[in-house]
Formats: structure tokens, sequence, C-alpha cells
């Protein structure tokens, strides 16, 4: 697979099939977000200049792509009762899985970055 700007491409024997990194974007957003302690999703970056360059295209998932693999970043608020290791390992199983089993891309790595603490402890049952 070669990175173009905004997408990934696999090499087939009859054809390239090219994917967009929003639709990437959009699945490893969904799988986190159906992991119970997950708050809310949270911008990549808290420099004011980088909010303002990326505006509503910061969904909380970063990707990147070296040849074949990709590696992912996830920004996340958690709930404070939530069990960080526990979550964390969810979130990077969900994610790992939904990625290649849709997109049969290989993940190389999900790193997880719990941004902030939701006190409010309305997590979802």
């Amino acid at each position: 697979m070669a990175e173009m700007e905004n997408e990934i491409e696999e090499e087939r024997t009859a054809g390239k099939v090219m994917y967009n990194k929003d639709i990437i974007k959009s699945i490893i957003s969904l799988a986190t977000k159906e992991i119970n302690g997950v708050a809310t999703m949270n911008k990549t970056s808290q420099n004011p200049i980088v909010k303002l360059v990326r505006g509503k295209n910061d969904n909380g998932v970063k990707v990147s792509s070296n040849g074949d693999e990709v590696t992912i970043d996830v920004y996340i608020n958690i709930f404070s009762n939530a069990n960080v290791k526990e979550i964390s390992w969810r979130i990077q199983e969900n994610i790992r899985t939904s990625v290649q089993s849709m997109m049969n891309i290989k993940v190389k790595a999900v790193n997880i970055n719990i941004i902030d603490v939701d006190f409010s402890n309305q997590e979802r049952e």
C-alpha cells in the first residue's frame, strides 16, 4: 500500500483499491465509541494554531501509513470510573479487528492517548 495525500492504496493483481482516510477514520471512531468507558473523542492536538487549521476535520483519530501497514493514534476522554488498562486494550483490539476485517489493511500499531477524564460518571450501560 502506498499513501497518497488523503488516500491509502492497496495493490491487487487485477487493479487497485483506494481507501479515503476519512472512511478509515470513521471506522476507527465508531470502533472506539463502542467501548464502555469512553466518554468522548478528543482533538488530536491541543495547540490552538493546529486546531484552527484542522477545524472540524480533527475527530480524534490520526492515521499514518508506512508501506503496507498503518499506524493509528486515537485521542479520547474516559469516564472517571473506567479501568484505563482494560479500556485501552479493548479499544486496540476493536480497532484492529474492525479495520483489518472491513478494509483488509494491516494495522501495525494502535496508540491510545487519554487526554482527559470525565467526572460526570454518566457512563452508558
